[in-house]
């Protein structure tokens, strides 16, 4: 059995990994972006063996049908949706689907 320190210390270890490998694969889509969704899949599977969540600013940053890793300009296209309450939109270009965020109310 590991002792409540080794997990804790296992999911830091993971977290900081999975930073590591989602700044590269930002920095590196537009030169290969093979090697930027490996970058992708890499951190995903380490967020499910670590059962830990995905850090938010990453989250909106992969397609929930297709989980794949989403540059925008290059496989997604951002969208702002107006109304009573605006909220942004990114649309996966690889699936089409359309994933809603941040919800903002109107300021008067």
């Amino acid at each position: 059995m590991s002792s409540r320190r080794e997990k804790q210390a296992t999911k830091k270890i993971a977290q900081e990994r999975i930073e590591i490998l989602l700044t590269l694969a930002d920095g590196i889509y537009s030169e290969d972006p093979e090697l930027a969704q490996r970058y992708g899949d890499l951190a995903r599977k380490i967020v499910m063996k670590a059962r830990i969540r995905m850090p938010e600013k990453w989250r909106i940053r992969f397609c929930r049908k297709c989980k794949k890793f989403l540059y925008p300009g290059i496989t997604t296209h951002v969208r702002i949706k107006s109304g009573v309450s605006s909220r942004v939109v990114y649309y996966c270009d690889i699936c089409n689907v359309g994933k809603k965020s941040k919800q903002f109310s109107k300021s008067s």
